[in-house]
């Protein structure tokens, strides 16, 4: 009859905390939380300059807007989903937490006339220019005939 040789004289203890160690690395590995992120494009037209910020997963009630000395500053937050110590992440890519972006704004807007709107998780935040900003054509006029 042969007999499994055990030096330190462990049984299986060894083997389970080696699974254990295993998974308590494999989920720090994978299971990063990334920082949440606000991607954003900024147009513009003949009547305004318009910001788009993606804030998927964001409570519009989560968003703050603010512009003082004609910065911009947009300040989200997304909440992490409850852990209930049973989940295990195999990948985490979504970011969690406060996000803030701030653009500095040209003086040809008018800040005190900012519109913001927030649908399916896109912030728009539109700025009419003011009337001396815009583009407008100027007229030339005839002075004088020659003859």
């Amino acid at each position: 009859m042969m007999t499994l040789w055990r030096p330190f004289g462990f049984d299986g203890s060894l083997r389970t905390l080696d699974r254990e160690v295993e998974r308590l690395l494999g989920d720090k590995s994978f299971a990063h939380r990334a920082r949440p992120e606000a991607p954003a494009e900024v147009f513009e037209t003949d009547e305004a300059i318009t910001l788009r910020i993606d804030l998927p997963g964001v409570q519009q009630s989560d968003v703050q807007v603010g512009v003082e000395n004609n910065v911009l500053t947009v300040k989200a937050t997304r909440a992490a989903p409850g852990d209930d110590r049973r989940t295990v992440y195999h990948l985490a890519e979504r970011g969690y937490g406060e996000v803030s972006r701030t653009f500095r704004l040209p003086g040809r807007v008018a800040t005190d006339n900012a519109e913001a709107a927030y649908e399916n998780g896109v912030l728009s935040i539109t700025f009419p220019k003011r009337a001396e900003a815009k583009a407008r054509t100027i007229e030339v006029k005839r002075t004088g005939t020659a003859s």
